[in-house]
């Protein structure tokens, strides 16, 4: 699907971009051909008028005085001595083009120039729609005679360049589509990335998803079949398990419901002002009974001073405490040392609530990547997730908690080593 998306995108991205540099370059094709002609008609008014000049300044005209200015000016020369015609270098008849003859002006013989415009001067002949040659004529008076002059110029050679320059643009505009394919078909490889990377990590989830409900559920239908066949005295043990396995698959769906309504920024947040002192007091004697039981030393540090309200929901806080404090017991060896702490410092406008031990610690690796879902580290000092009900979701609802009362949450080494996690939110006002 994927590949398909992005094929059509390219050939959409290309075409549009195609019609567009196709009409730039039309546009810069058609300025060209307009500048050329400009060019043309210009060069030949000032020459046609600089060789007239120079005819009647002439007392003698020759042939070869003639045909030496056509060399250098480009175009044919034709004179009349009072309405006869002049001839040099042979009959010009012939060595002009025949479909050029019509544009001669003779004016005793009656002949008139085919449909033509006038800039400056020069007549511009046209058979059909195009232009085929320039004209310029002038009547001179020399020595008591009528010396008429007429100057014409094909057009052909412009046409020649302009052809040329049509197959440059050609070739300019295909190899500029072949590079405009290339860039779409690598800018939607850029611009569909966060959706494959977005589809990915759902399959992802869905996968990580299902592999964790298959266990909780596969040791629920065990010991419910075995609950069957097993004697009255028994059967209580396999109703604890499936209870066990039932709260655990029930947290596990609460927080993958959190993290949903974190997505689609549905997290609803219950904001009053809290103290949070007195909410951390509350959560270390929750925690006192686990941390005995497992063998932990939980310890709570608060400041002397009156800390501000935080304005924050006491719910989420409460249970983003749980979760560090869950995993600070779960993933150190007994014996360890976990502190519950008010960070001390400046309280204008943020709060930072801790949770230190002095177990294995995290690798600098790994420290970005444990708030990501279903991330779990399997190796070192850590416990295996199955033995402790850890699914690697706690810390990433953490962190959207955090996000959500725009506040963070960090991780980092602890000063006697082990892991210091620091949740830092805006006091009241600062919200």
């Amino acid at each position: 699907m994927y590949q398909n998306v992005r094929f059509r995108l390219t050939r959409l991205f290309t075409a549009v971009l195609s019609l567009l540099l196709a009409v730039l370059l039309g546009v810069c094709f058609y300025f060209n051909i307009k500048q050329q002609f400009s060019l043309q008609l210009s060069s030949f008014t000032s020459q046609s008028y600089a060789v007239s000049e120079s005819i009647s300044e002439q007392t003698v005209l020759t042939s070869r005085w003639l045909a030496a200015h056509e060399e250098n000016a480009g175009f044919r020369i034709y004179l009349w001595d009072n309405g006869a015609e002049l001839f040099h270098n042979g009959d010009h008849a012939n060595q002009l083009l025949p479909e050029y003859a019509r544009y001669l002006s003779e004016p005793d013989a009656g002949h008139t120039l085919q449909p033509q415009e006038k800039t400056n001067g020069v007549s511009i002949g046209r058979h059909g729609i195009l232009p085929e040659v320039l004209r310029y004529q002038k009547q001179l008076v020399k020595n008591d005679s009528i010396l008429q002059v007429c100057f014409l110029q094909s057009l052909r050679p412009l046409y020649s360049r302009i052809r040329s320059s049509l197959l440059l643009y050609v070739l300019l505009f295909l190899f500029s589509l072949c590079l405009l394919a290339l860039f779409c078909w690598y800018f939607t490889g850029r611009l569909l990335q966060p959706l494959r990377t977005s589809q990915e990590s759902q399959n992802r989830f869905i996968a990580d998803v299902s592999h964790e409900l298959r266990t909780p559920l596969a040791v629920i239908l065990s010991s419910a079949s075995a609950c069957e066949k097993a004697p009255p005295a028994e059967q209580k043990s396999f109703f604890q398990v499936i209870a066990r396995e039932g709260a655990q698959m029930s947290n596990m769906l609460e927080q993958l419901l959190t993290l949903s309504r974190a997505d689609s920024h549905g997290l609803v947040l219950r904001m009053e002002e809290t103290d949070l002192q007195t909410l951390l007091l509350e959560t270390y004697e929750n925690f006192l009974p686990l941390a005995a039981d497992s063998g932990h030393l939980l310890s709570i540090r608060l400041p002397e001073s009156e800390l501000p309200l935080c304005n924050c929901d006491q719910g989420r806080i409460r249970q983003v405490c749980h979760i560090l404090l869950h995993n600070a017991l779960s993933y150190t060896p007994a014996g360890s040392n976990v502190l519950l702490f008010i960070a001390e410092g400046s309280y204008e406008k943020e709060i930072t609530v801790g949770v230190q031990d002095n177990g294995p610690g995290i690798p600098d690796g790994e420290k970005e990547k444990i708030f990501d879902r279903f991330y779990r580290i399997r190796s070192g000092a850590f416990v295996p997730d199955s033995e402790k009900g850890h699914h690697g979701l706690g810390l990433a609802v953490a962190k959207e908690i955090a996000a959500a009362h725009r506040g963070t949450l960090t991780v980092s080494d602890a000063s006697g080593g082990g892991a210091l996690f620091l949740l830092t939110l805006p006091v009241c006002g600062n919200f």
